[in-house]
């Protein structure tokens, strides 16, 4: 018989002093946590944007520069709708593994979540100035990240959860994420003209960390402005569902070694599985 999930502790939201966001979680769908209550430096949110820019370059050949944007057109869909994902990072780049256990983060998804739970996809999001070409209001439609699953939703046992650390400003005019407040709580699929009509963006400086539940309606603003959006993400997801991206025995001992949380990281790893395939019992 599978265990039943187990719920998390809600003293350790009134230990960090996050009551008010698992509030807005609860009855928004998304919430904004500032950089002040993260407790992290402009140094450190500096850090993980210039890596993240390394990390493209190296990848794509590319030049991105914050005020200039990318300095050549790339290859398929990014060219066509001014953005590119670079996926893979935890396992690459071991800076990221400090934003995946952080404790604001990691009490965040598990209010929404459960204690058990799963990085499902880890990517850095590099959007520039919308194409002129492209006729949408919107570069990201509007979706919600549980769409595959079958509707009615339970909004208060989400799927999945999504994080979205800002490495750049968000505006409306520099491409902001968009959502619909309390769109979780119809339990359906976002109908696009509607949930067009009905969203907001998601106005936050640089250094915020954005979470939101996977029945929140979201899609993203084309970007009026010159330069560069960055932001890192990570769609979590509960254990019944099998991550997007494959952790597991992928990560260097060296990076739970150096880890504040080590546990908590090879847990959303999936290391605390065990093995699907069993040796034949002795006979």
């Amino acid at each position: 018989m599978a265990e039943l999930p187990v719920e998390a502790d809600p003293r350790e939201l009134t230990r960090l002093g996050l009551e008010t966001y698992a509030h807005e979680l609860d009855e928004h769908g998304l919430t904004v946590v500032p950089q002040s209550v993260l407790g992290l430096t402009d140094a450190f949110f500096t850090h993980l944007r210039d890596t993240v820019l390394a990390v493209a370059e190296q990848r794509t050949g590319a030049r991105f520069d914050l005020d200039q944007g990318v300095d050549r057109p790339l290859a398929g869909r990014p060219s066509e709708i001014g953005h590119v994902l670079i996926t893979h990072l935890v396992n690459q780049v071991p800076a990221f593994e400090q934003v995946l256990t952080h404790p604001v983060k990691k009490a965040l998804m598990s209010h929404l979540l459960g204690v058990t739970h799963r990085l499902s996809h880890s990517s850095a999001w590099i959007k520039w100035q919308t194409p002129d070409d492209w006729e949408k209001v919107m570069t990201t439609g509007m979706h919600a990240d549980q769409s595959p699953m079958p509707t009615p939703w339970n909004c208060r046992a989400p799927h999945v959860a999504n994080m979205n650390w800002l490495l750049t400003d968000y505006t409306r005019e520099d491409g902001a994420l968009s959502y619909v407040p309390g769109s979780h709580l119809e339990q359906r699929f976002p109908p696009e003209r509607e949930a067009m009509n009905r969203a907001v963006p998601v106005e936050a400086p640089a250094g915020s960390l954005v979470i939101f539940q996977g029945c929140t309606w979201h899609g993203s603003f084309q970007k009026e402005t010159p330069g560069l959006r960055i932001s890192l993400h990570g769609l979590h997801c509960r254990p019944y569902i099998l991550p997007g991206q494959d952790y597991k025995g992928q990560i260097p001992g060296s990076t739970y070694a150096a880890s504040n949380d080590p546990d908590y990281l090879r847990m959303i790893m999936r290391e605390d599985e065990e093995m699907l395939v069993r040796p034949p019992a002795d006979r």
